[in-house]
């Protein structure tokens, strides 16, 4: 025990002897006796608990190596199944790009249309008031910069 053999065991049973003193020795001798099997009963009940719970970690262990295994999978690894309803990450960017190029190209439609039927109709307009008319349908009643015409001499 300890690597104390029988004569350092004597050495230290007579120090106690004469520190301690001969009538309270027992009563130490028994204390630590107690001592000693609390804590040996202790020792066996986490071991045996510990054992337990070592028990049930080993029942869901492969369960949760498949678990890591496959998620590890999905991060490093994402592959689209024709079933998944989820797209990745990079669809849905791909999928806006292509919406945005798409409505450009409708709006500039639509706006290159809008602005040939109002030339036509500028045109038009022009054509019947004659020629000697050069001022712009939109402009009458104010003036270019935003402001109200003067309506007559100020006093």
């Amino acid at each position: 025990m300890f690597g104390i053999g029988l004569p350092e065991m004597l050495l230290i049973m007579a120090l106690a002897l004469i520190v301690i003193g001969p009538d309270k020795l027992p009563d130490l001798a028994r204390s630590m006796a107690k001592g000693l099997l609390d804590l040996k009963k202790t020792a066996e009940s986490l071991k045996s608990s510990l054992a337990e719970e070592s028990k049930i970690l080993q029942e869901i262990r492969p369960d949760l190596e498949e678990a890591a295994k496959s998620l590890k999978n999905d991060l490093l690894d994402p592959q689209e199944k024709p079933g998944d309803s989820v797209a990745s990450p990079a669809d849905p960017a791909a999928m806006a790009a292509a919406a945005y190029e798409e409505l450009l190209k409708e709006t500039a439609g639509r706006g290159t249309q809008q602005q040939a039927a109002n030339d036509e109709a500028l045109t038009q307009d022009q054509e019947e008031a004659g020629p000697a008319s050069t001022e712009m349908p939109a402009a009458q009643g104010r003036d270019t910069r935003g402001t109200p015409p003067e309506s007559g001499p100020q006093q």
